[in-house]
């Protein structure tokens, strides 16, 4: 590991602590990285919908906050589970209990609601397989100093294949 303290990582490693009803509202994960969570201790309730799920359907709408886990259960669940809800767009249910892990692929809109006292560990982490293009994108817009830094990484480790997709290389910096 080459980060030092003038070189942080982006801060996609959490422990996860929360009491019954709480959790995280729907939301896609940042700079489209892939994330897997492990329950230390309690249970969680996950739906995950296919990344083609119209956002304004399922509640996440541009530009307002993002609706708290518990209340959109009482507010979506039923609609997104009837029978009259598009195939296509049906989300994964998930009950996950203690020393399980979920996987959430890059781009899946997805909540968690903790059903009891939970502790759980969680990392999103960057794959070549998936949109990377888009990834490294995102990437240069939202994490710049961190886009250099990575570049050069990936340049030193002979992976010039990946470097060569974030897009401000083209202006030679």
């Amino acid at each position: 590991d080459e980060t030092t303290e003038e070189e942080p990582r982006p801060p996609y490693r959490w422990i996860l602590i929360g009491p019954e009803r709480s959790g995280t509202g729907l939301h896609v994960d940042p700079l489209w990285t892939n994330a897997w969570v492990t329950v230390l201790q309690g249970r969680k309730r996950w739906l995950l919908f296919p990344p083609h799920t119209p956002h304004e359907s399922i509640g996440m709408i541009e530009g307002q906050p993002q609706i708290p886990s518990s209340i959109w259960f009482a507010d979506y669940y039923e609609k997104v589970t009837s029978t009259s809800w598009p195939a296509e767009y049906k989300p994964i249910e998930i009950l996950q209990c203690h020393g399980e892990t979920v996987f959430v692929p890059a781009g899946w809109p997805h909540l968690v609601l903790n059903l009891e006292l939970t502790v759980a560990v969680t990392h999103n982490y960057a794959s070549e397989w998936g949109p990377f293009k888009r990834m490294c994108e995102d990437v240069v817009e939202e994490e710049p100093e961190f886009a250099v830094r990575w570049y050069a990484g990936l340049k030193k480790n002979g992976r010039d294949d990946l470097a060569s997709c974030l897009p401000y290389t083209k202006k030679g910096c």
